[in-house]
């Protein structure tokens, strides 16, 4: 095995500065003018929220860590119900971590959700189905889906879910913070993007038969999945420090984490000598030094039509969401708006077009970004 050593301290240094230097130095146009929109708060009091979805009847879900669902209806009125998750396990990032409706919702009420389960040596990330209703909450879980691999770490979880249709889904799976390798390894989940169907089984026809769950590979924290109209797949992840990543998602790729990456380790040590490799897929856009991006959405609606197609990107150690334009070639990103100035953990967009930003934290709130009245 080929053994690379690490950039001299001061050599390294010296490079961070200047990638540092020219991205910072790059002042970024805000999206949205003042006189555009206005800013509201939709609930607070919230505890470590994880996600947000909003229903097809426009009611909004916010998944907290602890396992409480936070409802609130089109009137703004909510509800809190308490879930039991089997062996929720919450410390560090773990916990409740998202949540979305099945393909079948219109007929099953069932619900999608993801979560970490176990304990502090032995833990794992894990998807279940409920039955969802506006009075009772979630209830009657029941399993479908498990990485095949536990870990003795409460980070780089992934979790975020996206449906494919047909019953077919996607998860995202972290590398686990200190599994970093296993995100090469085909007999591991960590670093993956996984496929399965409703019932728990392999998509069809999957890239690598012996290993059908897994989708694509190489990824290290990955916590935005999106699919466009088109149905292109798109995901943003975090990087160590530096290296975090948008890319689009094809099945089958390696998205290279971690023989390539823009970052370095949080030590300052340099993980890998490559920022490109034959074979593995180079990111569209790519922040250093890092802004943590926890989520993103394709924006669709009427409230802001000059947003349409854009995606919106929120970011925890930025504080702000940005807005990412793709011009088939190359992709841009500006500021949604200069007020807002927080550690963002989600985004949705409700059926009038307004934007809901989730705020992180244990004093979080959902604010709701609407087009101003004229």
């Amino acid at each position: 095995m080929k053994v690379f050593k690490p950039l001299k301290p001061l050599l390294l240094a010296s490079l961070m500065v200047l990638i540092s230097a020219s991205i910072n130095a790059k002042t970024l146009e805000t999206f949205l003018s003042d006189d555009e929109y206005t800013i509201g708060v939709v609930v607070e009091n919230l505890a470590f929220p994880k996600s947000i979805e909003v229903m097809p009847d426009g009611n909004i879900l916010i998944a907290q860590r602890d396992g409480e669902l936070v409802l609130i209806n089109k009137s703004n009125e909510q509800k809190r119900f308490s879930i039991t998750f089997p062996e929720l396990y919450t410390k560090g990032q773990g916990g409740w971590l998202d949540v979305i409706p099945t393909n079948a919702f219109d007929v099953t009420s069932r619900l999608l959700l993801s979560y970490s389960k176990g304990v502090d040596d032995n833990n794992k990330l894990v998807v279940l189905s409920g039955l969802y209703s506006p009075e009772n909450g979630i209830t009657d879980l029941k399993p479908v889906f498990e990485v095949n691999k536990a870990k003795d770490t409460p980070v780089h979880y992934g979790a975020k879910l996206l449906s494919l249709g047909n019953d077919t889904y996607l998860v995202t799976s972290g590398d686990g913070f200190d599994y970093r390798e296993d995100a090469q390894r085909m007999n591991s989940h960590m670093g993956k993007v996984l496929g399965f169907t409703i019932n728990g089984s392999p998509l069809d026809n999957p890239p690598f038969p012996e290993h059908p769950f897994i989708f694509s590979l190489g990824h290290r924290n990955p916590q935005g999945l999106v699919k466009t109209e088109k149905g292109v797949i798109y995901l943003n992840e975090h990087g160590p420090d530096g290296g975090d990543e948008i890319n689009r998602l094809s099945r089958g790729k390696n998205y290279g984490w971690p023989v390539v990456t823009l970052g370095v380790d949080y030590s300052g040590a340099l993980i890998s000598p490559f920022n490109t490799y034959t074979g593995m897929e180079d990111p569209l856009l790519n922040w250093t030094p890092s802004i943590a991006p926890s989520s993103m959405a394709v924006y669709q609606g009427n409230a802001f039509p000059q947003l349409n197609e854009k995606f919106i990107v929120t970011a925890l150690k930025a504080q702000r969401a940005f807005v990412i334009s793709n011009d088939g070639i190359k992709m841009t990103e500006q500021l949604l708006s200069d007020k807002v100035k927080t550690r963002l953990r989600d985004v949705a967009i409700d059926l009038n077009g307004d934007i809901l930003l989730l705020t992180d934290g244990e004093q979080a709130k959902l604010i709701r970004i609407s087009p101003t009245k004229m």
